[in-house]
């Protein structure tokens, strides 16, 4: 191998390196962020959750300008691409593992399960500890329908009424898009018409 090639890999394994580097440190300080007040008045974990990844993803194009000052193979594009892939990375994983953790009736059960593992339940007992605590103790319902009123997908009519809104109207479009896209319980998208 000539020395310009050797010069050539040494470069892109020092930058797939520092794209690693860069990704590791900034989805530690994206985790960490939500242990504090930044952005802690946004009641929606998914929106608080999108708000921080701008803000690390910033972060770390930011760190790769900076480390291009001494770097000079590093280019424009690099910073474009760990933006890009931080910001990718880590909404697919945020998605999937904490805002299924915040919603999701499985996890409710089986931590249920887990803590009374002493029991044995039938299928009855879940659903009536899933209805007092889930929904009425822990205010579930509350929870997501105040979530619709924030992010305006339901307007408060003044008089004890609420309203589906155009932006609701738009989400619910895209739903059931989805939904028949990749073949989901319709039941959940068209609930009147079984």
């Amino acid at each position: 191998m000539s020395a310009k090639n050797k010069t050539e890999v040494k470069k892109v394994l020092g930058l797939i390196g520092i794209y690693i580097v860069i990704y590791i440190v900034c989805t530690a300080m994206f985790v960490a962020l939500f242990h504090t007040p930044v952005l802690a008045n946004m009641k929606v974990l998914m929106y608080r959750g999108i708000g921080l990844l701008i803000i690390t993803g910033i972060i770390a194009a930011v760190a790769m300008a900076v480390i291009k000052k001494f770097w000079k193979f590093i280019t424009v594009r690099d910073i474009i691409m760990v933006f890009v892939i931080f910001c990718c990375v880590n909404m697919v994983i945020f998605t999937l593992i904490p805002v299924t953790v915040e919603r999701s009736v499985s996890v409710f059960m089986l931590s249920y399960m887990d803590e009374n593992s002493d029991q044995k339940f039938t299928k009855d007992d879940i659903g009536e500890v899933f209805t007092a605590k889930y929904v009425n103790d822990y205010g579930a319902f509350d929870k997501r329908f105040d979530e619709q009123l924030v992010t305006g997908t339901i307007v408060d009519n003044g008089d004890g009424t609420y309203t589906i809104t155009d932006e609701g109207r738009f989400i619910v479009t895209m739903f059931r898009g989805v939904s028949k896209l990749f073949n989901t319980d319709q039941r959940l998208v068209y609930p009147n018409e079984n």
